[in-house]
């Protein structure tokens, strides 16, 4: 995991068009796998983004969830709800926000 301004993740979001936020969600889901130790490692984020677009975004809802739980495991908060909701609602930025300021709590404890 790495630690990453919330702003700069923010901003490199909307200034991009999205592009940052598949290479956040990628780089994530990567180290998300090596730290969490359990049976269910996350789908890589590419094949799930193309799986995405061919089930018109359901199923990168159900993978953004997944994303989220195994988030909670790592910091041990109970965000996935609220990220889940927000990245539904307003944007996918918004939960990554919330969920790169988890990440950032962790690494400073």
């Amino acid at each position: 995991m790495q630690k990453r301004d919330v702003v700069v993740v923010i901003l490199l979001g909307l200034f991009t068009c999205g592009i940052y936020s598949i290479y956040w969600f990628y780089t994530m889901a990567e180290a998300l796998n090596q730290e969490v130790d359990d049976n269910e490692p996350l789908m890589n984020y590419i094949l799930a983004l193309l799986l995405g677009i061919v089930t018109c975004g359901i199923f990168m809802l159900f993978w953004q969830y997944k994303f989220y739980t195994k988030l909670d495991k790592y910091t041990g908060e109970n965000n996935a709800i609220l990220n889940f909701i927000l990245g539904i609602l307003v944007t996918p930025i918004a939960g990554m926000a919330i969920a790169q300021n988890s990440i950032n709590k962790k690494l400073e404890a």
